[in-house]
């Protein structure tokens, strides 16, 4: 393995800087070169120098000029102006009728890069980090890409490798291809490559890190700083890490030490968000590549100001066909259908900057279609125009060059038929590329039907008229000569006559019977179409030939005696129904996006709640009609009920219910993004659940439901050293994930012991990953300990150059006494061993979670830890639990050991009342110390018992309040308050509620009454059930109430798939068994149609009357 010292590093780190630079100007073809003509031949000319003619110009976004003329030569545009001539030597161009804007940037295209040779020394260690190699290593655009990409108008795209964590360096290239005879510009622009960073993750079958999305980041992360580190390394006067050892040259390390943008690809708004923090952590400059969606969360898209390329990606059309999918669809997922068009207006108007990308488009959408869809709904032509043009060519820090139309610029062109660039009739006729002009499909860009005008090369000349129409029909006539002055009658057209037509691309070729002028034979003619010319020969008789040339006549004026009247163009089904799309989009969107979402968040209230049972979970104890005030999202007051009140507060009476602590469940996996478990490793105390926080989760709203109001968010128990925990608030409503966050709890660590960790349930092919026996996992452990101690030494000194280990870290802060430990756990054994561990390193365990043989060593809990975490009721549901009882948690209380119940599950934790009204029925504890094992209790464990967890003065006003007794099955939440706020009570709710159902039937109706909706054919079983729901007078028997039906009635319907097994008649038991087993699911057998009985390829059966 290579190795350098820093006397040295300046002369070994350029040279390896250079690669990068040299392999790009290796991969770029020369200007000059071209193939070599052969000797003799005639020089071909160049096509180099170019006059665009009477053209309608957009040079940039909000210009226009008309009867422009374009001069540019060798790629780059050197004049344009109105009303100039041409300059002698150009090639000609008359663009008479034609509209001509910058061509398109595309700043985002993923492409192919072979990866690198995996297991090299000199390299990182993950196969997924791989920033060194260039999206130019591999084949670049496809030619299915460039085919896209010249078919929607662009010229320049900006490539990006894929596959990778740190997939690589980017490349802006031209969308021609760069072996183009006599292309004037190289195909790779001179742009600074961006590092594309995404958060890939290897599937369960590679078990290969990271393998979920807390793990990418934490592998983002630490490689960020590795890079800071090695850089300041390779250029300081210590030469060695901190076991004396030379520090090793890394590749990988050092293509990203150049502090170069990154570029994270993102999938959704909340990974945009998350991209920003890392990038902010470690001080670079970042661009994102969006989600389509960041109207979800617009505001804290706009607060972190950042620079975006979006695509333009809506979602489906959901399936509201049959009775069934409409009451199946999410309201959530109508919503996005309805709101994606209109992103990059909200976008705009927030002043975030934005570019368009083509990519990432779903299957069976068009680029085109869908970018006017977005300017249906609100976004300007102009904006659209810059978000493709001048934006992305900022972005790509080449402005100067390309963007626009003007001097300096390169020469990318759109040339359109008509006189808009985004209309739905828009016809690129051609693009220029640097230059290069490329044509498209022939079916569509070379359009020979037209009026030709020329001069045949006969005599002294004849003026003819090509007429070229459908069906390769060509007529020829020559212009009559004009008649005398004495002479009053004009003379018809001669016809000459054509035969042998033939049309292939931008070749024409057919017969002329020339004998009226003396040229006797047939006359061969063939042409080629460049723009709107007809370069011509005519093969003669006689072996000679004659060159001419035809150009595109105007169309002809209308007859005079017709109606010079306005012909209104009505818009086509498909502008209909896209205009009817964008039409009533509402402007107000709430947070979360979807069902009960807010408009904004409630404001902290002045509140009393008075006249109610108080369980204070504190040293008042239960509190009878007595009164709270909340007042700045604190606690005011708690106490008796006073006679008088502040006027300006406001006065909620609460007689017959009480009033509780908000609930905290010290074991949640609510709202965690992208997977619960890193289990790649037995050690990830490097990842973060922090950073995967999902605010949108609507289990944060069931369980506010619940009187819930915090929860420790823990990682999974599939390794013995898991990741970091994070305590939240159920701030349902917040703009920014991170605003969940409860500020200054202290930070805990998942660890694991037991079946799971020794991976005794994963299969047979889960037995490589060490440890694979319990006392491995003691050793393990003790292990990285151990490598803790010594990493804070190291870091302590200054002589020793340590790199910063964020795994090494979180465990040097256990030790440190700043980091708590909630512990996964079940058989005593295993509990005791945990807690000799940390007698050995001199630590306090925070909770061992679950804890179900506590009972057995409740004394060592005691000693060692904060307290036990555990599950109210549950054993037997696998070998290693099945010594728990349900006294577990009454027994370890009395032993004085804080206990709290915790759930584990999104669907308990919304009645953890319930769970701690257990530990009253199985071990006879007072109601109001019962209460406290899912109040009070949790918060000591978690250190945030200070803030909340009882009611008294001074602590966050976190309250649930309750129709009865909280520990009665019979009770139910009634209003919650998170810092003051309600978020959630009964009355809001029916609100809520209401209001998701108006919006579903309106976007359903919306769905339904669009035009030319793209859902697919109506099939004959559609029509059968929309003329059986019209059918009104039909009398149904009430099924519920048993009502017979005669199964002899009954016939086959047929399968979705349209299967031949499925037309055979079923036995008439069989027929029974199927409706009986409907009736007893409360399904109506006379409604189901092929497709809905679940089986997805059997009978469904349709009721005869």
């Amino acid at each position: 393995m290579q190795r350098f010292h820093a006397r040295s590093a300046r002369a070994r780190f350029i040279p390896h800087m250079l690669v990068p630079l040299v392999t790009l100007l290796l991969s770029v073809p020369l200007m000059a070169s071209g193939p070599i003509e052969p000797v003799g031949s005639p020089k071909r000319p160049a096509p180099a120098w170019h006059a665009l003619i009477n053209a309608t110009v957009i040079p940039a976004p909000g210009e226009r000029i008309e009867n422009a003329t374009i001069v540019f030569r060798n790629g780059v545009i050197t004049s344009i102006a109105p009303d100039a001539a041409p300059p002698q030597g150009a090639t000609v161009h008359d663009c008479s009728g034609l509209l001509i804007a910058p061509a398109f940037i595309d700043a985002f295209v993923e492409v192919q890069t072979p990866d690198l040779a995996a297991a090299a020394q000199d390299r990182h260690w993950s196969v997924t980090v791989q920033p060194e190699r260039s999206a130019l290593l591999g084949p670049g655009l496809t030619e299915a890409q460039r085919k896209r990409l010249h078919a929607d108008g662009f010229g320049v795209a900006h490539i990006v490798p894929r596959g990778a964590v740190f997939a690589g360096r980017s490349a802006t290239v031209l969308t021609s291809e760069s072996s183009e005879f006599h292309h004037p510009i190289p195909s790779v622009l001179p742009a600074p490559p961006f590092h594309t960073v995404t958060f890939t993750v290897s599937s369960w079958g590679e078990r290969r890190f990271p393998g979920s999305k807390m793990g990418a980041i934490a592998l983002i992360r630490q490689t960020l700083s590795d890079a800071d580190w090695y850089r300041d390394a390779a250029w300081s006067d210590r030469q060695s890490d901190a076991v004396g050892e030379p520090v090793r040259r890394n590749a990988s390390l050092e293509a990203l030490a150049d502090n170069g943008k990154l570029l994270f690809a993102t999938d959704n708004v909340l990974d945009t968000l998350r991209s920003a923090k890392l990038a902010a952590e470690s001080g670079r400059q970042a661009v994102y590549i969006g989600s389509g969606e960041e109207y979800k969360r617009l505001s804290a898209i706009a607060d972190i100001d950042p620079t975006l390329i979006v695509p333009l990606r809506f979602p489906a059309m959901p399936e509201i066909n049959t009775p069934g999918e409409r009451n199946a669809v999410n309201l959530r997922d109508l919503m996005s259908w309805e709101q994606a068009p209109a992103n990059l207006r909200r976008l705009n108007s927030a002043g975030v900057t934005a570019a368009i990308t083509s990519s990432r488009i779903p299957n069976g959408q068009s680029f085109f279609e869908n970018l006017r869809l977005a300017i249906a709904c609100g976004l300007s032509e102009d904006d659209a125009l810059a978000m493709l043009t001048t934006t992305p060519a900022q972005i790509l820090a080449l402005d100067h060059r390309i963007g626009r139309i003007a001097p300096g610029q390169l020469a990318n062109m759109q040339v359109i038929e008509g006189d808009s660039l985004f209309a739905e009739d828009r016809k690129l006729r051609s693009l220029w590329i640097a230059g290069v002009e490329h044509r498209l499909d022939p079916a569509d860009r070379y359009d020979f039907e037209a009026k030709w005008g020329g001069t045949l090369p006969i005599g002294d000349g004849v003026d003819v008229t090509l007429t070229i129409g459908p069906g390769n029909r060509i007529a020829v006539t020559q212009a009559p000569d004009e008649p005398a002055e004495d002479d009053g009658e004009s003379k018809k057209p001669q016809t000459i006559p054509t035969s042998r037509v033939n049309i292939a691309d931008n070749r024409l070729s057919f017969m002329l019977d020339l004998s009226a002028f003396d040229i006797h034979g047939r006359v061969f003619a063939s042409a080629i179409l460049e723009g709107d010319d007809l370069y011509a020969r005519l093969e003669l008789p006689d072996g000679g030939s004659l060159d001419w040339t035809a150009r595109r006549l105007p169309p002809e004026e209308a007859a005079e005696d017709q109606e010079d009247k306005p012909q209104d163009k009505k818009p086509s089904t498909r502008e209909r129904t896209l205009l009817a799309r964008a039409a009533d989009i509402p402007d107000e969107l709430h947070l979360p996006f979807g069902p009960f979402g807010f408009d904004a968040l409630p404001e902290q209230e002045h509140l009393i709640l008075t006249n109610a049972t108080i369980w204070t979970s504190g040293p008042d104890g239960i509190l009878t009609d007595a009164e709270i005030e909340i007042r700045d999202g604190k606690i005011a007051y708690v106490g008796e009920a006073r006679p008088a009140h502040d006027p300006g507060a406001r006065v909620i009476h609460l007689e017959g219910r009480h009033i509780t602590p908000g609930l905290i469940d010290c074991h949640s996996h609510t709202g965690i993004s992208g997977g619960v478990n890193e289990g790649t490793f037995s050690s990830t105390a490097m990842v973060r659940i922090e950073d995967v926080i999902d605010p949108d989760a609507v289990n944060w709203y069931r369980q506010l439901a619940g009187g819930l109001t915090a929860a420790s968010q823990l990682h999974g128990s599939a390794n013995a050293i898991g990741g970091q925990n994070s305590v939240v608030k159920l701030r349902w409503g917040v703009a920014h994930p991170d605003q969940m966050r409860l500020e200054g709890a202290p930070p805990g660590i998942k660890f694991a012991l037991g079946e799971n960790v020794k991976q005794s349930n994963w299969g047979d092919t889960a037995t490589t990953r060490y440890p694979q026996t319990r006392m491995g996992v003691e050793t393990f452990i003790i292990d990285r300990f151990l490598a803790a101690q010594q990493y804070a030494a190291e870091r302590a000194d200054p002589n020793k150059n340590r790199r910063r280990d964020l795994e090494l870290e979180a465990l040097a802060e256990i030790l440190d006494g700043r980091r708590l430990i909630h512990c996964h756990s079940y058989r005593q054994d295993e509990i005791l061993m945990l807690c000799r561990v940390a007698e050995r390193f001199g630590f306090t365990i925070g909770t061992f979670q679950h804890v179900l043989e506590g009972y057995k060593v409740a004394e060592h809990i005691l000693q060692h830890s904060l307290g036990g975490s555990a599950f109210s009721d549950w054993w037997a549901y696998k070998f290693e639990v099945f010594d728990a009882i349900p006294e577990n948690g009454a027994i370890m209380h009395d032993v004085g050991v804080i206990v709290s119940f915790n759930s584990d599950s999104d669907e308990m934790a919304r009645r953890m009342n319930i769970e701690a009204a257990k530990a009253v029925k199985y071990g006879g504890i007072e109601p109001d110390e019962a209460l406290k094992f899912v109040t009070l209790n949790p918060a000591i464990q978690l250190g945030i018992e200070h803030r909340v967890g009882s009611l008294e003065v001074g602590k966050d006003a976190d309250i649930a309040v309750w129709s009865g007794n909280p520990l009665s099955t019979l009770s139910r939440c009634e209003m919650t308050i998170v810092d003051g706020r309600v978020l959630f009570s009964l009355e809001m709710d029916a609100r809520l509620r209401t209001h998701a159902d108006a919006e579903r039937r309106r976007i359903i109706q919306k769905i339904l009454a669009l035009e030319d909706a793209p859902r697919g054919e109506t099939s004959a079983d559609e029509d059968a059930e929309a003329e059986y729901d019209g059918a009104d007078s039909i009398e149904e028997p009430d099924l519920r109430s048993g009502a017979q039906i005669d199964f002899a009635h009954m016939r086959i319907g047929g399968c979705s798939h349209g299967c031949d097994s499925c037309s055979e008649p079923l036995p008439i038991h069989l027929l029974e068994i199927e409706y009986i087993w409907m009736l007893n699911n409360g399904i109506d057998p006379r409604r189901t149609r092929p497709g809905q009985c679940g089986c997805g390829e059997g009978a469904a059966f349709i009721y005869s009357y």
